[in-house]
């Protein structure tokens, strides 16, 4: 009879833990659709049954008069916006209330979580300031050369996958081999090889990403009880890794430093970087060792190739789609290389087209369906007297808005010609990557990345839908980036 007691309270009591954050946004008479104990408003997500980006579409699609919409992720209150002003208004200009994303990091345990996407307040902003220049327009034109030689090896490797004039090929491989070359030869200095073969740092990116019920559980758990993350002695990724990629960085870093050789890219910026800060490092500084530089190595690595294949092979499903869409950037091409002779940095840079392509394919599949800011200090929403307390999260829904009919007309249909309006890209809603102070550093770098892969691609070969692939892809739910299940199969066929 005590055992049943016992059981009985115990159950009773973890009910009472499952719900008892649930007050929280009634109590500031937020609207806000049921939560299910200890789920919240994100069950299916949990269960890996729905993608994020979906899962929140549906809650700002209930409330399609409100600005923003209270939810529960498990137990922690977090707030949908869905006001466009007030996306802006929490990521650029009360930037000062939500500095952080709300990823735990642990830089003695998993050192490579250092990095830039998931480090917090002062030390986020001291790294931030630093790397800025490392991703200028003229670091990025110097390294140029190196895409160009990846976008060849890109060029011969679809022409030996061929074997003649068609064939069916399942592109967001290729396009991921094509990235991993692309961040092995800018980030690390290495020739990964991905192209002619399954190379090492191919496989340690499929494991690092690969969507596994235990990788998504490790993700959810160290972004929602970071605590109970930290007490179980969990793993952000596995330690082979860790060690691989830390290791392959100290190499390389000493290995250029013993010949005195070097080149232009990321890891000789960064070499840069920690020699020009010297032995002396401030107390207000940070220090650029070893350690820090392969986190942020990692990160580019990771964020990096994973993103821009998963766009790259959504774009040319569109464009297979979309013949007239797919000619008219073949015409660019074209005429662009007629003007300037040869393929440069500005050559691309002058493919207008090309660019709102890719602008319109990261408006309908953006890669990361949410951002995620933390309240670091209380806030107040602006126009209410509803106050934030510190630690609740903000939801900016990205694929909503991206889907959203009053914000895009027609948004399921593939439209790039809608960002020749040029205020467009630059809209409060439009983030595919991100938006305020911690948007994507990136981003220019993986703009020409992706315009010189097209380019290649477009200019010798003609896209068309597969058998293979559905009318409809659906998406990876286990996936924090937004992919296709089964990948993406298209027709290829040479060009005359």
């Amino acid at each position: 009879m005590l055992a049943i007691i016992l059981v009985v309270l115990a159950a009773y009591a973890f009910y009472q833990y499952s719900v008892w954050t649930f007050d929280y946004w009634k109590k500031r008479k937020v609207p806000h659709p049921p939560p299910v104990p200890l789920f919240g408003n994100i069950k299916e997500v949990v269960l890996m049954k729905q993608y994020p980006g979906h899962c929140h579409q549906q809650i700002y699609k209930m409330y399609p008069n409100e600005k923003f919409v209270g939810l529960y992720q498990l137990r922690m209150p977090s707030l949908l916006i869905r006001d466009p002003s007030l996306v802006k208004q929490c990521l650029i200009k009360d930037f000062d209330h939500f500095f952080d994303r709300g990823f735990h990091t642990d830089e003695e345990r998993e050192p490579l979580t250092g990095h830039l996407v998931s480090l917090t307040g002062t030390r986020w902003k001291l790294l931030r300031t630093k790397l800025t220049p490392v991703f200028s327009s003229g670091k990025i034109k110097q390294m140029f050369p190196l895409l160009l030689d990846c976008s060849d090896q890109l060029r011969d490797f679809i022409k030996t996958q061929m074997g003649g004039k068609e064939g069916v090929l399942e592109m967001r491989e290729v396009t991921a081999r094509f990235t991993t070359d692309v961040i092995g030869t800018v980030a690390f200095g290495l020739q990964f090889e991905s192209m002619s073969g399954d190379s090492v740092f191919r496989q340690m990116g499929k494991r690092a990403l690969q969507p596994t019920v235990a990788g998504a559980l490790a993700k959810a758990m160290r972004c929602f009880t970071p605590k109970l993350f930290d007490l179980l002695k969990m793993r952000t990724f596995p330690e082979e890794i860790n060690s691989f990629f830390t290791n392959v960085v100290s190499e390389t870093m000493k290995q250029r430093t013993e010949a005195n050789y070097g080149r232009n890219d990321f890891l000789q910026l960064m070499m840069q970087l920690r020699d020009a800060s010297g032995a002396d490092i401030a107390k207000n500084d940070i220090e650029l060792n070893d350690q820090v530089i392969a986190a942020q190595a990692f990160v580019f690595f990771l964020a990096g190739f994973e993103t821009s294949s998963t766009t790259l092979s959504y774009c040319l499903y569109e464009l297979a789609k979309n013949r007239q869409c797919q000619e008219a950037v073949f015409n660019e091409i074209q005429e662009v290389m007629k003007k300037h002779g040869e393929l440069s940095y500005e050559a691309v840079s002058d493919m207008i087209y090309l660019e709102q392509v890719l602008l319109e394919t990261m408006r309908m599949y953006p890669p990361v369906g949410n951002l995620c800011r933390v309240c670091t200090k209380p806030y107040r929403i602006p126009g209410t007297d509803i106050q934030l307390d510190e630690g609740v999260s903000l939801v900016i829904p990205v694929f909503a808005l991206h889907h959203d009919p009053e914000l895009y007309p027609d948004p399921e249909s593939f439209i790039p010609e809608r960002f020749t309006d040029k205020e467009l890209q630059k809209a409060p809603y439009y983030l595919p990557f991100g938006g305020g102070p911690r948007i994507c550093i990136g981003q220019r770098f993986a703009m020409i990345e992706m315009k010189l892969a097209l380019l290649r691609l477009l200019e010798n070969y003609t896209f068309s839908l597969s058998s293979k692939t559905p009318p409809e892809l659906p998406v990876e739910p286990k996936s924090f980036i937004m992919a296709p299940i089964g990948g993406i199969w298209l027709n290829l066929n040479a060009r005359s």
